[in-house]
């Protein structure tokens, strides 16, 4: 059973998009309300303009002493470490310290499917979204993929489905969140700046699936060690999916995706709209969460329609994004890729060779992995992002030229490439030292690809 969170102080510490809606949410409900951010007021100005004037923004600083006047609980933005100075003291004092998604949770009817993994979250959510919209359902899309869940409370009823992509961050401050269907894509190093090891992040995606029971579904790639790993600790039903094995729930074989039960083809591979076996993965874990949803629902699965949906969804920008060709390269926005994974993913993806678009600020990843999936795709490396001297370092042998920017690269990235080949920005990095965010990143290259297509660079 669901409880409400009363709360009458609140202190939110990050002034991110969710941080404005956490605000106004609050403060709609009565609270009075702090907002803590350590960037100056300055760089706040697009956000300080969508927040109830009621609310004290102290920005520049999160120092511990902020708690002195008392507050109900601290709600964490994602991307907040439960490790800094302020939260470890709202710990200290026994100040209740939730996530963002915890709040949402208490406040929203229906039901939830969460997703998480290291890749192909958002593409995963998005399509489970478009799944059961095209099904006729009421459904709303949020979480890490850029529309807050809180957003959603209070607008949701009995019959609403959910579909929240969250990260590893938002996992580490829940306590009652229950999703009914639980998804685990993979698990692959990333954010290792930030946990004690692979062992740590793995635990903190697992917290998705902590407060399942027997009626729930936990989703999980066959294909992945440590997601079958995590299918052996929880306490709900563990439904698989694969590439590679007929053994699980749902499967890919002879080119088409098939349901174990009852043999069932739902759709044939080749009709998808989105590219790549990893797309391939995604669908079938967003068709087992809609057959999960449906059937604890009564309703009988129609599966040609599900698979129409699937074949139907045309994909999300900055994720293996197709832009155009120019002088017969082309050009294929990945802005999303900021993992070593994912961009091992987009490189099996390419028909052919192609120059590759590498930096950003690093994440603590073993880089050096690249290589395996580099050799005969990639004919030469363009560096971009305050990484480039390490990793001109690392790919020595692929000749590595040096970008000052976005127009820079996509310059010299026509200089060494020949008529055929892919130009592929796919960082395996964050954004964050160059960008706003991989959206902003993924915009300035596609940006970039107009100005060389009018001649402008």
């Amino acid at each position: 059973m669901k409880e409400n969170i009363d709360i009458q102080k609140a202190l939110v510490v990050g002034l991110s998009r969710t941080g404005v809606a956490v605000c106004n949410f609050l403060v709609a409900r009565g609270a009075a309300v702090v907002v803590s951010d350590t960037k100056p007021a300055a760089e706040l100005d697009d956000v300080l303009s969508k927040i109830d004037p009621s609310v004290r923004v102290v920005a520049g600083e999160q120092g511990p002493s902020l708690l002195d006047e008392g507050f109900d609980a601290m709600v964490l933005s994602p991307g907040v470490p439960r490790s800094i100075p302020l939260v470890a003291e709202a710990y200290r004092r026994r100040i209740p310290v939730i996530a963002e998604v915890e709040l949402a949770y208490r406040h929203m009817n229906g039901r939830v499917v969460a997703i998480t993994g290291t890749d192909g979250k958002s593409t995963t959510t998005a399509l489970a979204g478009h799944l059961f919209k095209e099904l006729g359902m009421d459904v709303r899309v949020g979480g890490n993929i850029g529309v807050p869940l809180i957003s959603f409370a209070g607008r949701t009823s009995d019959s609403t489905v959910v579909v929240a992509e969250l990260s590893s961050f938002q996992l580490e401050a829940i306590e009652r969140f229950r999703p009914g269907v639980a998804v685990l894509l993979n698990v692959t190093p990333d954010h290792l700046d930030r946990y004690d090891g692979m062992e740590d992040y793995f635990l903190a995606k697992m917290r998705i699936a902590m407060n399942q029971g027997g009626d729930d579904c936990f989703i999980y790639n066959m294909d992945d060690p440590m997601a079958v790993r995590g299918a052996g600790m929880v306490k709900s039903r563990a439904m698989a999916f694969s590439l590679e094995s007929r053994r699980a729930d749902i499967y890919y074989h002879e080119g088409a995706v098939v349901l174990a039960d009852g043999g069932i083809k739902v759709f044939e591979t080749d009709r998808m709209r989105v590219l790549g076996l990893h797309n391939v993965q995604n669908a079938m874990a967003a068709v087992l969460a809609a057959r999960s949803i449906m059937l604890g629902s009564g309703i009988v699965p129609d599966y040609g329609r599900i698979g129409e949906a699937v074949c139907s969804f045309g994909g999300l920008e900055h994720r293996l994004e197709p832009m155009g060709t120019f002088r017969g390269r082309e050009f294929i926005n990945d802005s999303k890729a900021t993992t070593v994974n994912a961009v091992l993913t987009a490189l099996r993806s390419l028909r052919g060779s192609g120059v590759l678009i590498l930096g950003g600020r690093t994440k603590g990843d073993d880089y050096s992995r690249l290589s395996a999936g580099m050799n005969g795709r990639v004919r030469a490396l363009v560096l971009i992002g305050e990484s480039r001297e390490y990793f001109a370092k690392l790919f020595g042998n692929y000749g590595p030229v040096k970008a000052e920017n976005l127009d820079d690269a996509v310059v010299k990235a026509m200089k060494e490439s020949r008529e055929g080949d892919a130009i592929l920005l796919s960082p395996a990095c964050a954004s964050f030292d160059m960008f706003r965010n991989y959206e902003d990143r993924g915009e300035e290259f596609r940006k970039s690809f107009r100005r060389l297509q009018s001649g402008e660079i």
